[in-house]
């Protein structure tokens, strides 16, 4: 199955990069739209230093995403190199595809939104350019995959596809970012409080994007696959099953993890919620591992 999707390191090589997609979209809306609402005396106390988090998280997610790029590219073109052959000259072709040029631009938006933060970490806040690198960053990979390729409705396939993406981006790595936080202010005075404020915050841009992912991922089979068929025999439609059982599974603990939080908002018990945000980005992180495998692996005819 892995080596049908291309071979471990190319499925590593592109798990990282979509990770650190995910994780620099989500670190500019945990930002915004969740450490930029805590309200109260907590978020008074926590909002500058967890909005420097999100700006912080970013650079380092722009800047594995830039250093990526490379690796990727030798990957490429190795897969097309035969034994005693050039690797260089591989290189060179695979460069100059359409594939080699998105990866390119994909490298070079990653190192404009790194620059941006770089320069503009000091106000605590997203630089307007760094938005729009992200916004970029969430479209280009739309062209490395089927989405870019489809011989039919491609323009529906990339919209399709790039909504997948931002939604993913904005549940998973704002996910991401939470559970860090709270797992770093648990054993703090207020690490109750402030857990329950960021999931109750969360909450309203959780339920938007978790399901926007899954309907999306619907659109997304039925572009690729058509009439679903062939389940138990493709590699492809199996993985996709799996994909969305895990979907489901995590979509169902962030619901436990609201639902608590509102109820207890000012006793939550932050130790065992601690461990089971932990249990959630974990099964999110394998969500994308199979996404991963699933970008290298060929649909249904």
């Amino acid at each position: 199955m892995i080596d049908a999707a291309g071979g471990i390191l190319v499925v590593t090589l592109r798990f990282l990069a979509l990770a650190a997609t995910i994780g620099t979209l989500g670190a500019w809306c945990f930002g915004r739209f969740v450490a930029g609402r805590l309200t109260g005396e907590t978020g008074e106390i926590h909002r500058d230093a967890l909005q420097n988090f999100s700006v912080r998280t970013a650079i380092w997610c722009a800047a594995l995403l830039m250093l990526s790029a490379a690796p990727r590219l030798l990957a490429q073109a190795a897969a097309f190199t035969e034994p005693g052959d050039p690797l260089w000259s591989n290189v060179l072709l695979v460069l100059r595809t359409r594939w080699g040029w998105t990866l390119a631009a994909q490298a070079v938006t990653a190192a404009i939104a790194l620059a941006a933060l770089l320069f503009g970490r000091h106000r605590r806040a997203w630089p307007p350019l760094a938005e729009v690198s992200v916004a970029g960053l969430v479209v280009i990979p739309a062209f490395l995959g089927h989405a870019g390729s489809a011989g039919e409705l491609r323009a529906l396939s990339v919209l399709v596809d790039v909504v997948h993406l931002a939604a993913a981006g904005g549940w998973v790595g704002t996910l991401a970012l939470l559970t860090t936080t709270v797992v770093r202010e648990r054993r703090e005075k207020d690490g109750a409080a402030l857990a329950a404020a960021l999931i109750v915050t969360f909450h309203p841009v959780a339920m938007v994007a978790a399901g926007t992912v899954f309907v999306t991922g619907l659109g997304t089979a039925w572009l690729r696959m058509g009439v679903p068929v062939g389940i138990a025999s493709s590699s492809y439609s199996g993985l996709f099953v799996a994909k969305l059982l895990l979907v489901g599974v995590t979509g169902a603990i962030g619901a436990g993890h609201s639902k608590q939080a509102r109820r207890r908002r000012q006793a939550v018990e932050v130790q065992r919620i601690s461990r089971t945000l932990v249990a959630e980005t974990l099964l999110a992180v394998l969500v994308l591992a199979v996404t991963a495998i699933l970008a290298g692996t060929d649909p249904i005819a």
